[in-house]
């Protein structure tokens, strides 16, 4: 009876019931050219001369409709590679001198389409007000009786509900609003990622959002028969100076027929094929790093001898390293934490005697490449430009921020970093972010209402810029992604970066469990730390990038388990590239099983992890795997054991594969790859 109970649970939980036609969806590598044709046709219908553009703002009390009627639109197309076609439709007012400019990014492979849009004074006057500017402002066509589904994700809170995903039904006369509402940062209360479904949940739409700062995002079925989507900067009202330019957030839009699954592998995949960052023409790699920040306050307390010394001691035990992570607090300090004299961008040469170059050497002699941290744009009283440069700062207390808005501190940074990567051969570049901009955003925009926007629309024009010069100027070179853990997620950033430390809720298990479920649909790469030798704890924090945060020091620690978990990870790792299906419901509670699979059909291989947490009184259960070919055989392989079992497609799909566990908490990974593959 107990195991029959647990059966039934765990089907119910799954809620796996797939029918023909979305297994042949979710096991299909091309997308559907009848999809790329439609979105086409509708990016066609939302330009066309004369109709409303999905795009508005207003412009001297004027609706952008009667404005634009009254300007001079000039197309101009051309190709990015073969699967990128670029349009740029310039609205020019005679009278102004005010161009409106959008650049559309129209994808061959994918039903997308991504646009920016930019105002350039070209008068000699300053403009009138341009306010209530939203790059997306676009009703999608419904049927009258469609129930309508927002599926979207919490943010970065550094909290166990990281990333959570939710699902409301937005009935109709009902709106929802979210966005960066919290201090400026972007990605701190939701991601800039949604995916509206509605027909059954076979038909649906994604939208995304690219802004390191304050965007909104609204979803309002006001009229049975559309679903009005605005999104756009939290607030725009501000007048431009001749010869000035500022740029919207970015704005994707992606359509889908099928499921919801094969619409987000669909997402996963765009990603991969267009926006993960690629440094020396390449994608990254799943990485391993380590740190000794657990053990030194960060690198407060570290010296260039601690630093080796984790390095040889993780080697000695056969733990091989892709990068050694140095953390903040390697500048010099005034004894308080390592928050001192953040802006004295220079190693301490009390602690680094010869520089941070030294360890790098070292590294570099074992085969082990460097990673830096960075801050920039936090400068604490002090340092060396609170003291010598306040007017490349905002603020007036002891905690200022740094203004990439300012060209001549834009230089200065580029230069000074970028010197400082070359004299300390730095591999990685780690960018942090724990300001709250808005305050300083604000006071901005109040000591000029008629300006209020354009503080903020500078700084991340600078901010873009400066990630782009460093790429440029180090081209092989990965870039790390971060803001008092991640709170900087979205697709500016996502496309020049990578989240190696996703969350600053690290380790504890449960809650890491909930971030890759949450965050894998949407951003395929990033990374947690391990600082536990366990499987449960390895395996609740395994991602495409792990970083040990262990005492290297300790002798007697379980390294050989460690190495086996290591090896488990560097067989299956390369399958992060593949598709990714949750297989249990989500949930925090820690008496449940959750679980989820990666699986890759041009390689015929994936792996399936899952976990009986601590508070879980089942032994036995029973949940159906998703993404396979119904009509290939599969080799199942439990990796702790290594007994393999040999399954038909359609008997995983349909009747499941059954996990037995001994004890909880306790975690399963299981191996998958498909048999007589050519």
């Amino acid at each position: 009876m107990f195991r029959k109970r647990v059966f039934l649970i765990l089907l119910a939980s799954c809620g796996l019931a797939v029918s023909l036609s979305a297994k042949k969806a979710e096991a299909s590598v091309a997308v559907p050219q009848s999809q790329i044709d439609a979105c086409r046709a509708w990016v066609d219908r939302q330009f066309a001369v004369g109709g409303p553009l999905p795009f508005s703002f207003v412009y001297d009390g004027k609706s952008s409709g009667e404005f634009l009627s009254g300007c001079k639109l000039k197309v101009k197309t051309g190709s990015a590679d073969a699967a990128r076609k670029r349009e740029v439709r310039t609205y020019t007012d005679p009278a102004s001198g005010l161009e409106v400019r959008c650049e559309i990014v129209r994808y061959a492979d994918y039903p997308a389409v991504e646009w920016v849009v930019y105002f350039k004074n070209n008068g000699r006057t300053k403009t009138g007000i341009l306010e209530n500017l939203l790059p997306l402002d676009v009703p999608f066509g419904l049927d009258g009786k469609d129930d309508v589904y927002l599926n979207y994700n919490e943010g970065g809170h550094s909290g166990a509900k990281d990333f959570q995903p939710n699902r409301m039904k937005l009935g109709r006369q009902e709106a929802k609003e979210v966005g960066a509402f919290w201090y400026g940062f972007p990605t701190a209360e939701n991601l800039p990622f949604f995916n509206a479904e509605w027909n059954g949940g076979t038909r649906g739409v994604m939208t995304a959002v690219g802004w390191p700062a304050q965007w909104k995002a609204s979803f309002d079925r006001k009229a049975d028969t559309t679903l009005n989507v605005r999104i756009g900067q939290i607030k725009t009202r501000l007048y431009l100076e001749p010869g000035e330019e500022i740029r919207t957030p970015l704005v994707v839009v992606m359509f889908w027929n099928g499921t919801r699954d094969a619409a987000q592998n669909m997402w996963r995949g765009w990603m991969y094929d267009h926006n993960l960052p690629r440094p020396g023409g390449r994608l990254p790699e799943p990485i391993l790093e380590a740190a000794s920040s657990a053990y030194f306050a960060e690198m407060f307390h570290a010296t260039d001898k601690d630093q080796m010394e984790f390095i040889d001691r993780y080697l000695e035990e056969g733990v091989k390293l892709d990068y050694w992570w140095m953390d903040a607090g390697w500048y010099p300090n005034r004894g308080g934490s390592w928050q001192d004299l953040l802006g004295t961008w220079y190693p301490d040469p009390k602690r680094y005697p010869n520089g941070l170059r030294a360890i790098s050497d070292h590294a570099h002699a074992k085969g082990v490449r460097s990673l830096l941290w960075f801050e920039p744009e936090r400068v604490t009283a002090g340092s060396w430009i609170y003291e010598n440069h306040p007017e490349w700062t905002l603020g007036d207390g002891t905690t200022r921020f740094f203004n990439y808005g300012n060209p001549e501190a834009l230089a200065w940074m580029t230069d000074h970093v970028d010197s400082l990567l070359k004299s300390e051969d730095i591999d990685l570049y780690r960018q942090d972010f724990a300001v709250m901009s808005s305050d300083y955003w604000n006071e901005e925009d109040r000591k000029n209402p008629d300006r209020q926007g354009i503080a903020e629309i500078k700084h991340v024009i600078g901010y873009l810029k400066y990630m782009d010069e460093l790429q440029r100027r180090h081209p092989g070179m990965l870039i790390d992604i971060c803001a008092a853990g991640g709170k900087r997620l979205e697709l500016e950033n996502l496309r020049r970066a990578v989240p190696l430390w996703r969350s600053d809720y690290a380790f504890e298990p449960v809650g890491v469990q909930g971030q890759t479920y949450g965050l894998s649909a949407w951003i395929p790469f990033s990374g947690a730390g391990v600082n536990r030798i366990t499987a449960y704890d390895f395996r609740s924090n395994m991602s495409p990038s792990i970083v040990l945060n262990l005492d290297s020091r300790v002798k007697d620690a379980d390294y050989p388990l460690l190495r086996r978990l290591l090896a488990q990870w560097e067989e299956v790792r390369g399958d992060y590239r593949g598709d990714f299906y949750p297989l249990t419901a989500y949930s925090l509670q820690d008496d449940v099983w959750i679980g989820w699979m990666f699986f890759r059909p041009e390689t015929g291989t994936g792996f399936v992890q899952m976990f009986n947490r601590a508070g879980s009184i089942y032994d036995s259960g029973v949940c159906r795997l998703k993404g396979l070919d119904p009509q290939k055989r599969y080799r199942v392989t439990d990796m702790d054991t290594q007994q393999s079992v040999l399954f038909g497609g359609e008997e995983l799909l349909g009747q499941g594969l059954r996990f037995t566990f001994t004890q909880a908490p306790e975690s399963k990974l299981i191996r998958i790859s498909e048999v007589d593959r050519p």
